[in-house]
């Protein structure tokens, strides 16, 4: 008898990659189609909007 393969996340991977956000669905719907029409997807861009945030607010409060 076969062992059944388990999906998720693999043996030693921390789940830390995802980021639960709030935000209206109305308002969430805009942003992913606005997305899509500039060819990226929804995480993708939220992850380069995060680390520009960053990276501006690590310049401003040196």
């Amino acid at each position: 008898m076969d062992k059944a393969k388990k999906s998720g996340r693999p043996k030693g991977k921390i789940k830390d990659e995802r980021l639960n956000v709030l935000i209206p669905s109305l308002l969430k719907k805009e942003y992913r189609e606005i997305v899509e029409q500039n060819g990226s997807n929804i995480s993708v861009k939220t992850c380069e909007l995060i680390s520009e945030y960053l990276k501006k607010q690590r310049k401003t409060n040196k």
